[in-house]
């Protein structure tokens, strides 16, 4: 089975768009074992940065259920005195429901920043907001409404998580066949560096590898999703790795 090894004491470790269906998915144990990889090592600040299932609604016992163990482990980490982030991703809801149960913090999907050891600001968010495309906000503004929540809480748990698998899935056969509007989604990320101040910006949602360096604002990074496993890791001297797991 592929483990993470992980340098000793990184500074910042960022895992993104795994996209777990069950507890019975390789990548929910892969994800756990960095969890535990990230204790071993004394990581100062590790984060989800969304769209780690493909349905998660965090008010719902059924969910806190379903993935235990990951969430069990990440509170664990924050126990170590890590600074733990969940960031909310755009298939995960009501997040903050979880703050009541764990120690680690719930972060919007706009994100936050991230001094690294030789001082420069990372700005880590999950990136759907860079989207450029309209409809999906206006979708994303109806999903996160007070009514879609209200009924979410309210209906069946197993039932509400069958119907949005299968919704997950469908999105994401149409999303094979979605062009990414790279330039817009580009100097949107430029903008979000610019407002934030910050030298670096992490993030994911877009499953597209994003490496560049934006001469007037800053460098641009993105976390691929987990169709092959990956995470991102700013080592104690302020480098920055693109870690896999290994055999």
């Amino acid at each position: 089975m592929s483990t993470f090894k992980l340098p000793q004491n990184p500074a910042l470790v960022v895992a993104s768009d795994v996209h777990i269906r069950a507890p019975s998915d390789d990548r929910y144990e892969l994800l756990c074992q960095l969890v535990d990889e990230a204790i071993r090592v004394r990581a100062k600040t590790f984060v989800l940065n969304g769209d780690i299932f493909d349905f998660f609604f965090g008010w719902r016992s059924h969910f806190r259920s379903k993935y235990k163990k990951l969430l069990e482990a990440m509170d664990r980490l924050a126990a170590t005195g890590a600074d733990v982030w969940f960031v909310e991703g755009n298939h995960e809801f009501a997040l903050d429901g979880l703050s009541r149960h764990f120690r680690f913090k719930i972060i919007p999907s706009d994100g936050r920043i991230v001094i690294a050891p030789d001082g420069k600001r990372i700005l880590v968010a999950h990136g759907d907001l860079l989207s450029p495309d309209l409809p999906y906000r206006v979708f994303r503004f109806i999903m996160r409404s007070r009514v879609v929540s209200f009924l979410a809480f309210l209906f069946p748990q197993t039932l509400l998580d069958r119907l949005t698998l299968w919704l997950a899935s469908t999105s994401r056969k149409k999303d094979k066949y979605r062009e990414l509007r790279h330039e817009r989604i580009k100097a949107m990320a430029e903008s979000q560096l610019r407002r934030q101040c910050a030298d670096v910006i992490i993030f994911g949602h877009f499953h597209h590898p994003y490496d560049e360096i934006l001469p007037e604002s800053g460098r641009l990074l993105s976390v691929t999703s987990w169709d092959k496993p990956s995470c991102l890791v700013v080592l104690a001297n302020g480098e920055l790795q693109r870690i896999h797991p290994i055999n």
